[in-house]
């Protein structure tokens, strides 16, 4: 006998992890055809020849269960009590002769450094571009070969162990990496995971595309931020100057957001400093912001005015709500009384902003004891975001019929109109612009 484990003592060894589940109604994947030839990294129809060697011999049995997260029963195979002797068998040969069982194992347990000895090097690229992909993915957008290679679930998605990712790629050229993390990119661009494709086109040093990209998607990316973005964004490197403006602020902002302050601070000093209003405004902004979220109201009130200053010519809503805000907290009512009703006489353009303003005035007549008008002035906020939300569904019922997807589109046209029947009753005291 060979100083080598067989294909054969390889699939028994591979079945004796499962033999608990033998009278489970959900198994894995892992036992039939498709995961064992997976596992071992043997083709399928090599797999089958050997499982139908093996049940003849009496070592493996075969029956029909479901399989865990998918929709259908298929062959999965079990270890007789025959193939379980086998086992203790093999290990007692395993121990003998010194033999490395990791490298045998499934891919997914294997340490990186054995699987990646144990590779073809035909095959090595393959690992390689799976392992750049941060989320599982279609096994079918990889280069087809006999072997399987990959394990696969019941979806044929393909997901590795981190462990095995970081070896791969640690030992994979540079150059290599960065066009495995174009072809990622482009596979979830097809998906439309915009935070994903980001990533991908930062990490293949395409820094002109990802501003290209943040600057179409800032605002959907700022819905869900968290220190993974936080990272991608902050990896963008050698900005063009007409995207500069956008790509500090989704930073700032992000770094406020998930408590990053000291490096908030530091990007919004940077903001201040340029020579771009548009930014100007935007560090000054959320310097304020950073500030109401300490608590330094008179610092906040500082730097809202400081945004104000720089566009003098035209007033912006948002800006002065937070000058009113701040002014509010630092108990300052009546000059944050008049800034919000001279935005309620010039009129909104925005719901955002409008909601925000009939808040505050709301929260101030608390303060002054009116309860009536508090309520009234609520009931107009409340006014203002249902219509920002039926003005977002129809925006979706548009997009979606423009892509040829009509019944989603008739189903938020539904939603926009079931918004706007459920608007309260009081009008607001001036008329939109």
């Amino acid at each position: 006998m060979p100083n080598r484990l067989t294909v054969a003592d390889r699939i028994i060894i591979h079945l004796s992890n499962y033999t608990k589940y033998l009278e489970s109604y959900d198994v894995s994947i892992d036992i039939s055809q498709d995961g064992i030839a997976a596992g071992l990294r043997i083709s399928r129809a090599h797999a089958t020849i050997e499982l139908k060697k093996l049940k003849e011999n009496g070592y493996v049995t075969e029956k029909q269960s479901h399989i865990k997260k998918g929709k259908t029963r298929r062959k999965v195979y079990f270890l007789t009590p025959k193939g379980e002797e086998r086992v203790a068998e093999i290990l007692k040969y395993v121990k003998e002769n010194e033999i490395d069982l990791s490298r045998y194992q499934d891919i997914r347990k294997c340490k990186g450094p054995d699987l990646w000895d144990s590779l073809d090097e035909k095959f090595k690229p393959i690992i390689a571009m799976a392992s750049v992909f941060r989320k599982p993915f279609s096994r079918d957008v990889l280069p087809d070969i006999s072997v399987s290679l990959l394990p696969v679930d019941e979806k044929g998605m393909v997901d590795l162990p981190q462990e095995i990712k970081e070896y791969v790629l640690s030992v994979t050229e540079t150059n290599r990496i960065e066009d495995y993390h174009n072809f990622a990119a482009d596979y979830w661009l097809h998906c439309d995971d915009i935070k994903e494709v980001l990533y991908h086109l930062v990490m293949a040093k395409r820094f002109n595309d990802a501003e290209i990209l943040l600057y179409n998607h800032a605002a959907e990316l700022m819905l869900s931020p968290d220190d993974e973005l936080f990272e991608t964004v902050s990896n963008i490197r050698d900005m063009t100057p007409g995207y500069s403006d956008v790509v500090h602020y989704v930073q700032a902002e992000m770094a406020r957001r998930i408590g990053r302050a000291e490096y908030c601070l530091i990007l919004t000093k940077m903001m201040e400093a340029s020579s771009i209003p548009s930014e100007r405004f935007k560090g000054y902004l959320i310097e304020g912001k950073l500030h109401m979220d300490h608590e330094e109201y008179h610092l906040a009130y500082r730097s809202f005015i400081r945004a104000r200053g720089v566009f003098d010519d035209h007033m912006d809503t948002n800006i002065e709500c937070c000058v009113a805000e701040s002014l509010l907290k630092n108990e300052d009512i009546h000059e944050a009384q008049e800034i919000l009703m001279r935005l309620v006489s010039q009129g909104f353009k925005d719901y955002d902003d409008e909601a925000r303003a009939y808040y505050l005035l709301g929260t101030i007549a608390i303060k002054t004891g009116d309860d009536d008008e508090a309520l009234r002035m609520f009931t107009i906020s409340r006014r203002a975001m249902i219509k920002r939300q039926s003005e977002i569904l129809t925006t979706l019922s548009n997009e979606n019929f423009s892509a040829g997807m009509r019944s989603k589109a008739i189903e938020y046209a539904l939603m926009a109109d079931e918004c706007t029947l459920n608007l309260p009753a009081v009008e607001p005291s001036k008329t939109r612009k």
